[in-house]
């Protein structure tokens, strides 16, 4: 294959003509190497693992591919559904959908993301999410686990190189489409999948265009309950004996999605070769994910109006309930699992968010041949934008009057299902007790919130990212000391700016009742119930998303809801990288060395609103520091299919944008400030790979190998001297005040091992002529990751050094796929499992010599499992049929904090059918 290209005006013209809003991105191969062209010869699968095992056996550096035709066997409609098949991934899913990227054990923002070897910003920041990215798109993925000085730094996982299509990848004139339609179970939503490719060549087949389209969209519900935050003695409520033993719930909550999920991808490509030493290429790509959500979020508020329970044991004969009983062991048997509260507040509020994250990428480029030198080179602009507009959402809450609150037995004792019961609450004489069931919420009295709550408010806002990337390459091939040896050189320069941009505009309620404009539940009521499964102990009333976005824009027309002051979520943030390295590979007899290094300076630059208390000022820094990268790679061959690779290599994470800002809040009082941390610096890691691959003929493999990485600076919230003088104004030094902000500090390890094996029987049998020719059509793939990991969270405010897992660290991680094909029918059962995994760390106290969460405390997920079915049937050399089943085991996504006896969110999705048709010409 060949890579060349035209103008970028010629591209952009096209992408408009196309509808494509935005702008532009992308650009070359995979690490450094050239896409296969994938025939295919009514094997899909067979070939296209073939293809993808000829890009792996031939990298100089540890890699695991994934081919296109093998992505669109599965359901995999965006990539992290597809790169979570590979050796050495998991994936965190939001809402049945499969999000982050855990490689190998590591957090997802220690893994880059690549457009065809240009390494951009998620719009989300450093932790890329991936289900904004339709597998569609891509030609194929490769997963880099050990990086060369010739790739960015800025990963200590790895990178996902995403190779999009190319012109060159078929001859002449190519067009391949495909519409799905489906069902979705929860809910009874539909779903649907469109993509179209068209390529051709033109001027002798020297110049090649491309322009390619997809779709997904996907309607549905969700079960949700989420129990949490849990707290401890800590809070002033329980302090009777034992306390520091016991964790209740702050509160209860079901949060009723109705959501419409949608995907697009877009790529438009040109690629022109001048003469045999002299190529140009230009490639936009657009991806785009919107996610329409509508909630309706009851939250059962235990605490409200609690009071201290006093320092005593229960007396012997119970004391009249005179109190909610919240986190009172003396109240009608309390315990933090079950019990009832008397009058507790209801808060409910209807949210419309209307999130749209998009990455508009666009790449200029040329490879060049003078004299013994390949020279590339690449200029390439990135626009992302993490969406966060909120049309409408409107907020109610109970009186204050007691018995207009209900009373309510919560039954938290089975994980699986926290549930609530409603009841009236009776007050007699300031006794309270409890009175009849209420099925109906709204049968309580759930007003929109009066006074100086914010009654409905209206947010237009997002994170916007702007990259220029300039990066040229030089190599050549020469003798030393007896051996062939390509020796490589380049440079690389990034522009990066992120800033958050905001408009609120809310009304309260006592401003709502100046203008005469108060309102219900009833005035954005509809008459659908509950669409989901989950037995809720209450019925509610969806609201209408259209009736509430038009009292929130009548309102904000007749100037009732005003510009808020948001300068306190304000920052912008401009990172400079510029890189340079050098490297060579020598071929050896038995293989080949590859080793470098790599040097990067980074500036960083950021502002914020901080100060002291409520007198702010726009606050700017500056820091700059430098890392260097070197790393080896030793191949092996032990054969013609046997090899041995090890890899010592380095890298770093620097931390994200927003926790860079200095919106730095002091205290004078307390001599304390509070918000981000510019000085905070990238955390680093130091690793090593052993591995061993048998590509086995035609297309069988097996592969083990073991990693470790050693860590430090990780990231952790930390108490330390402030150190700057940045808030030194008023005539006031608070240079020595006491800084709580994420902080460099951690240190420890990531221990790993990792295996896969894909094999088919037809590689053994096909000459058997006495093995009936249908049994030859079975195969496998399967691949485990076992992760060891620890980290140090440093000791703070009392509470001793503790040890913890890796955030995004699984014990254990597999898939197993069983495949089928033969006839012109492929079949393929996929199943994933991964163990429990920490999301975050918490804060802990110390209580009477016991170290307690103070709310939550860590946070995890607990083991994640889905299995998948799709089928295919060739009809005709154009034609195929296909129908995919997602889901089928429906398991729920879990979070506990601390422990999995305080488990925080229940959710489930249901499962998914989507059957469709491909053609191609």
């Amino acid at each position: 294959m060949s890579k060349s290209g035209s103008r970028t005006a010629l591209l952009c013209s096209v992408a408009m003509a196309m509808g494509l809003a935005g702008a532009a991105q992308a650009a070359d191969a995979a690490a450094d190497g050239e896409v296969s062209e994938v025939v295919v010869t009514g094997r899909p699968i067979a070939d296209s693992e073939a293809a993808a095992l000829k890009v792996q056996r031939e990298s100089v550096a540890l890699v695991s591919v994934i081919a296109a035709d093998a992505v669109g066997r599965l359901p995999d409609q965006n990539i992290a559904f597809a790169v979570g098949r590979l050796p050495g991934v998991a994936v965190e899913r939001d809402q049945g959908q499969a999000r982050y990227v855990n490689l190998r054990g590591s957090k997802p923002n220690w893994t880059t993301v690549s457009f065809d070897g240009m390494t951009i910003v998620s719009p989300e920041g450093r932790q890329t999410r991936f289900d904004n990215i339709p597998s569609a798109i891509a030609s194929q993925i490769v997963v880099s686990k050990a990086v060369t000085p010739d790739m960015p730094g800025e990963t200590i996982a790895g990178n996902i190189n995403i190779v999009t299509r190319s012109p060159f990848d078929r001859a002449g004139f190519f067009f391949d489409s495909k519409i799905e339609l489906g069902y979705v179970e929860l809910g009874g939503g539909e779903e649907s999948n469109l993509s179209v490719v068209m390529s051709d060549r033109f001027l002798d087949d020297r110049l090649g265009l491309l322009a390619q389209f997809s779709h997904y969209h996907r309607n549905m519900v969700t079960d949700n309950w989420e129990t949490d935050p849990y707290q401890t003695a800590g809070n002033g409520r329980d302090q009777r004996p034992g306390a520091e033993t016991r964790r209740w719930a702050r509160e209860f909550e079901n949060k009723a999605y109705r959501l419409t999920r949608e995907n697009l991808g877009a790529t438009l490509k040109a690629e022109y070769e001048l003469d045999e030493n002299n190529r140009l290429f230009a490639s936009t790509i657009l991806t785009q994910y919107d996610d329409d959500e509508q909630r309706n979020n009851y939250i059962f508020r235990m605490d409200n109006g609690a009071a201290n329970t006093g320092t005593a044991a229960c007396p012997a004969t119970p004391a009249p309930i005179t109190t909610s009983g919240f986190a009172d062991i003396c109240v009608s048997g309390n315990t933090p699992q079950k019990g009832t509260v008397y009058g507790a507040q209801i808060t409910s509020n209807t949210r419309t968010g209307e999130i749209t994250e998009y990455t508009w990428t666009s790449t200029v480029g040329g490879r060049h041949k003078v004299a013994e030198w390949d020279l590339d080179w690449k200029l390439n602009y990135t626009q992302t934008e993490d969406g966060q507009d909120l049309s409408s959402q409107a907020f109610f809450a109970s009186p204050s009057d007691v018995a207009q609150r209900p009373t309510v037995e919560y039954d938290f004792t089975d994980r699986n299902n926290n549930t609530v019961r409603l009841y009236r609450t009776v007050v007699t004489n300031g006794v309270r007790s409890r009175g009849a069931p209420v099925r109906f919420i709204d049968d309580f009295a759930i007003p929109a919130l009066t006074g100086t709550g914010v009654a409905i408010t209206t947010i237009d806002g997002g994170d916007p990212t702007f990259a220029y990337t300039g990066k040229f390459d030089a190599g050549r091939d020469l003798e030393a000391f007896g051996m062939p040896i390509r020796v490589k050189l380049g440079g690389e320069f990034t522009t990066r700016t992120k800033k958050h941009e905001e408009k609120t505009y809310s009304a309260t309620g006592a401003q709502l009742a100046a203008a005469g404009r108060t309102f219900t539940y009833d005035a954005v009521r509809n008459l659908k119930p509950y669409q989901a499964e989950l037995g809720l102990g209450y019925d509610f009333n969806y609201y209408t998303k259209s009736a509430q976005d038009k009292l929130a824009n009548d309102l904000l027309k007749a100037g009732v809801l005003t510009r808020q002051n948001t300068n306190a979520n304000y920052f912008r943030v401009q990172e400079q990288i510029l890189a340079g390295y050098a490297m060579a590979t020598a071929e050896t007899g038995w293989g080949n060395v590859v080793g470098g290094v790599r040097v990067e300076r980074a500036e960083n630059t950021g502002e914020a609103f901080g100060g002291v208390g409520a007198t702010t000022q726009l606050i700017q820094v500056k820091n700059d520091y430098v890392l260097v990268f070197p790393s080896l790679h030793v191949n092996w061959d032990l054969n013609d299919e046997m090899r041995v690779r090890v890899g010592l290599t380095t890298g770093a994470a620097r931390p994200d944008f927003d926790e860079l800002r200095p919106n730095l809040i002091a205290n004078d009082g307390l001599q304390t400030i509070a918000g981000g941390n510019p000085d905070a610096k990238p955390e680093k890691a130091m690793g090593v790979d052993a591995y061993f691959e048998w590509y086995m003929q035609p297309r069988g493999y097996l592969s083990f190998g073991v990693y470790y990485k050693d860590l430090k600076d990780v990231l952790f919230s930390q108490s330390g001297t402030f150190g700057r003088d940045t808030l030194n104004f008023g005539g006031v030094d608070r240079s020595g005040y006491t800084l709580t902000t994420l902080r460099n500090g951690g240190s420890g390890h990531l221990l790993g091992a990792e295996a896969s094996i894909q094999q088919s029987l037809d590689s053994y049998l096909e000459d058997n002529d006495a093995i009936p020719d249908w049994v030859k059509g079975f195969g496998v793939q399967a691949n485990i990751t076992l992760n060891d990991s620890e980290v140090t969270v440093p000791a703070v405010a009392g509470v001793p050094a503790r040890k913890v897992p890796l955030v995004g660290s699984s014990d254990v991680a597999y898939n197993v796929s069983l495949i089928y094909e033969r006839y012109g029918f492929s079949a393929r059962l996929a199943y994933q499992w991964r163990s429990k995994w920490m999301q975050s760390t918490g804060d802990y106290q110390t209580l009477n010599g016991k170290v307690v969460p103070v709310t939550n405390g860590d946070i995890y997920w607990n083991d994640d499992e889905e299995l998948d079915l799709s089928l295919r049937y060739r009809i005709s050399d154009r034609l195929e049929w296909s129908f995919d089943v997602a889901n089928i085991t429906n398991d729920p996504g879990r979070r506990f904090a601390d422990s999995e006896a305080y488990p925080i969110e229940w959710e489930r999705f249901g499962r998914r059918w989507i059957m469709g048709i491909s053609y191609t010409f």
